[in-house]
């Protein structure tokens, strides 16, 4: 006889709870199964005459999916179907999907339900199964901030551990406040070979007194309070992590900044 398993799940804020939804599992409980997470696709490029190809480097394949069936102690009504398949399926975007299991309460999914495929026993609607599409091969832990105040040009050095599965670069969201009397912007990361992003130190000259920057350094966006365009004003050095320690400089006059971050985990194997 099989074992029976059944989990809470929270999908775009909405609790499975409101409609007594849960995702279930049968015989060991496990939610995944076929491709893991840690595969990698290779880059070579083979010589004529050389036996070892040059190695050109990895990219992180394919996206983390993993089938899953959700399903009600009750049978589910035609309406409530249809409320049900508008929260779950054909989404337009990414949504965030957390399971209430024990080892996953500190991760989360950005992912589609895919490919729903409604269950009948006796003509009634229990169950539905579909596929979880992530957008990355990875699940993520819950945002970590760093922030500070530095009026008068202070400077002060900071550590950051980047505890990622994924062997490569984390970007993070930077958002900072220029004081009244301030200029400019420089975090130094000296674990990544001196690497410095900085703002208002270049030959375009200094942000403006009590401006707000926001950059997000994956997607290379940068706002400003002024709605004027700063990329100019920016030395074009995107700040990143490194994996492991991290040791940050900051040399600011600002009235506050805050750095978050998002660590990567590899849920599926």
């Amino acid at each position: 006889m099989s074992s029976f398993y059944a989990y809470d799940f929270i999908f775009d804020g909405i609790s499975s709870r409101n409609f007594d939804l849960k995702i279930i599992t049968f015989d060991d409980g496990s939610l995944f199964e076929g491709v893991g997470s840690a595969s990698v696709e290779i880059f070579s490029q083979k010589i004529m005459r050389k036996s070892k190809p040059y190695f050109l480097g990895v990219s992180q394949e394919p996206v983390l999916e993993f089938p899953i069936t959700i399903g009600c102690e009750n049978s589910i009504s035609g309406m409530q179907r249809d409320i049900i398949s508008k929260w779950l399926f054909g989404r337009a975007e990414y949504k965030k999907f957390q399971i209430m299991q024990d080892d996953l309460l500190g991760a989360y999914f950005y992912c589609f339900l895919n490919e729903p495929e409604p269950l009948y026993i006796g003509g009634l609607n229990y169950a539905f199964n579909c596929t979880v599409v992530c957008d990355s091969p990875f699940a993520y832990k819950y945002p970590k901030t760093i922030s500070g105040s530095y009026v008068s040009k202070a400077q002060e050095t900071f550590n950051v551990y980047n505890d990622s599965s994924e062997d490569n670069y984390l970007y993070p969201d930077i958002n900072f406040k220029i004081s009244s009397s301030g200029s400019a912007f420089s975090l130094t990361n000296a674990s990544d070979g001196n690497r410095s992003f900085q703002f208002g130190l270049n030959s375009e000259g200094a942000l403006l007194g009590e401006e707000e920057v926001g950059v997000n350094n994956d997607l290379q966006i940068i706002e400003s309070s002024t709605g004027l365009r700063r990329l100019s004003k920016f030395n074009k050095s995107w700040l990143r992590f490194v994996p492991g320690l991290n040791e940050i400089t900051v040399t600011a006059d600002i009235d506050w900044f805050q750095i978050t971050y998002n660590e990567r985990m590899k849920i599926g194997g």
